[in-house]
């Protein structure tokens, strides 16, 4: 999913770039209850860190059902 953000210009000034997000996920169904997702998220002119062109985070989620 490709998605792009526009920085509040209030709260980070209005001579930043827009921000662009590109992330990828797996789920991993471990049981009937259980659910991981590893995911890592490129990020494109990130405001909270203008002084780099991109960043890479990444990430894991549990979904447990009961």
């Amino acid at each position: 999913m490709n998605n792009e953000t526009q920085p509040n210009d209030a709260l980070f000034g209005t001579d930043l770039d827009d921000q662009y997000a590109l992330e990828a996920y797996y789920r991993v169904q471990v049981s009937k209850e259980l659910a991981i997702t590893p995911s890592v998220q490129l990020l494109i002119n990130p405001a909270l860190n203008p002084d780099e062109e991109s960043i890479w985070v990444g990430g894991v989620r549990v979904r447990l059902a009961f």
